[in-house]
Parts: structure tokens; C-alpha cells; sequence
């Protein structure tokens, strides 16, 4: 599957709204789906999108065959000078925006596999501006220290603190559920539930330095679009309802989700389910 400039406008302006996160969900799905490739035009013309939303239609189509033609000519793909040249001074919405795409990319990884988020990361890392780029620090593969091994992480890297954090994440998305889905869990595997909480909730889905609760769910409703698992599906879009996204926002991703899977040529079992 290859992004075409008409599709890319489809994903800026689906529904009629140019949003940020229009471009965070169709590249989680394109991860989810395992077309990492494309990620770079997505993010790209966020970019280039970035603080000038309204742009008309055929604008919006120039930018797009912009992005195609500086994308697939890349060779090689990971010239970090190349890219610099895009962005000689990064506005904050750019660095911010980068930010974004690498949080939801990572919040894929245990929905759809770590693999996936690796090669995703790997890519928009290669096609990211030097000055972009995250902090980086080498780690000897003899750290013991956990403070060593882990020198530039956002996240508090104690897991007492993640824990706790993650609980108050899980009863709000969950609500009145939440010790049902709990004991669901601990019930087929105790050691289901305390992965869950201790790798998954804890550290990663109750982070909100970079994406917030509300972005976070619409992350996961398009990670588990294309994977054909309802049950899933159906309790993360009650649990987006309950941490605040509109059921219009929750449509939004769900739907778009849909078309990238369709893309990708994905099919499913059944209807996918809805609100």
C-alpha cells in the first residue's frame, strides 16, 4: 500500500476538520497495519500543516504531492541533513507535533507489538530533523543501574510511582467495570494482570507529559481497529467516553481507522463495532 497525495488529503481533512490528531491516527493504524513506510508522509505534511490548518483543497493537494515527491526521493531515506533543510527553525507546534507522533507510536506497542513500534520509530527516526531529534545518551549494555540504563526516558522510571498512577488511569477509563475487567484478567492469568498494569497502564498508557488521556484513547481505538478484536475495541471506546473525547472524536478515529485498515487491505470477521 503506497499513500497517495488524495489519500493524504482524505486523512487531513476527514469529516471536513483538518486535526493533529488525524494525522496521529492514520499513522498508529498504518503501524498497527504494518505499513510503516508511509508514516513519513503522514508526518511530513503535518508538518508542513502545522499552524496553517486552513488551507483550501487544492493547496492542500499541492502540499500533498509535495511531500510524495521529497519522500520517495529520498535516497537514502535517513539523511538527517536532508531534512534539516525542511525545517531551519522548528516552530514549537513542530516540535511538539514530533513529540506526538513518537508518543503514539510507542503507545502502539502493546496493542499490536513491539516489533511494529519498532520499525515505525526506526523510520520517523530517519526521517526526522537532527535538531528534532530526542536526547540521546550512550548505555553500556553492562548498566545495572536503573537510572544508567534508562538516561533520557520521560518517565519515572520507579515503578511504585507508575503503579499507582496507573491504577487511578484504569478505574477512570474502566469506571464502574474496572474491578470486573480486573478480575477478568487476574481470573485467565495472575501474571496477565500484573503485566497489564506494571508494563502497559503504569508506565505507558497512563503517561500524559506528551499525549493526554483523551489522545491516548483515540491512540488505542486506532490500534485495535484493524486487529478484529471487539471486546477490546468496545470497552477502550466506552473508556474514551469516559475520560472525556466527544463521541464525535471517538467516530472520528474509529472511522478513519477503518479507511486506512481498507487501505492496507485489511478484513474483518464482522461489522466493527461502534457506540
Amino acid at each position: 500500500m503506497s499513500l497517495t497525495a488524495q489519500r493524504l488529503v482524505t486523512i487531513s481533512k476527514w469529516n471536513g476538520k483538518v486535526s493533529v490528531l488525524n494525522y496521529l491516527v492514520a499513522a498508529s493504524a498504518l503501524s498497527v497495519c504494518n505499513e510503516p513506510i508511509d508514516i513519513p508522509k503522514i508526518y511530513h505534511l503535518a508538518m508542513m500543516m502545522s499552524g496553517e490548518p486552513q488551507r483550501s483543497e487544492n493547496e492542500l493537494l499541492d502540499a500533498a504531492n509535495n511531500v510524495i515527491k521529497f519522500c520517495e526521493s529520498a535516497e537514502p531515506i535517513d539523511d538527517p541533513a536532508r531534512y534539516e533543510k525542511l525545517y531551519k527553525v522548528p516552530t514549537t507546534d513542530q516540535r511538539e507535533l514530533t513529540e506526538k507522533f513518537r508518543e503514539a507510536l510507542l503507545k502502539t506497542s502493546p496493542l499490536s507489538g513491539l516489533p511494529k513500534a519498532i520499525n515505525s520509530l526506526r523510520i520517523l527516526s530517519s526521517v526526522t530533523p537532527v535538531s528534532l531529534l530526542p536526547p540521546y545518551q550512550h548505555v553500556s549494555k553492562n548498566s545495572t543501574n536503573v537510572h544508567d540504563l534508562f538516561p533520557e526516558t520521560k518517565r519515572n522510571v520507579e515503578s511504585d510511582i507508575e503503579i499507582e498512577r496507573g491504577m487511578k488511569h484504569w478505574n477512570h477509563l474502566y469506571g464502574k467495570v474496572s474491578g470486573r475487567v480486573i478480575n477478568n484478567l487476574n481470573r485467565s492469568y495472575p501474571d496477565l494482570w500484573q503485566y497489564t498494569m506494571s508494563h502497559v497502564y503504569g508506565p505507558l498508557l497512563s503517561f500524559s507529559d506528551v499525549l493526554n488521556a483523551e489522545e491516548t484513547s483515540l491512540i488505542i481505538i486506532s490500534s485495535l481497529v484493524p486487529q478484529d478484536v471487539n471486546p477490546q475495541l468496545w470497552g477502550h471506546l466506552k473508556g474514551a467516553v469516559n475520560v472525556g473525547c466527544s463521541k464525535e472524536a471517538i467516530e472520528n478515529a474509529r472511522s478513519l481507522s477503518i479507511q486506512i485498515a481498507q487501505w492496507c487491505g485489511v478484513e474483518w470477521k464482522g461489522d466493527v463495532v461502534k457506540l
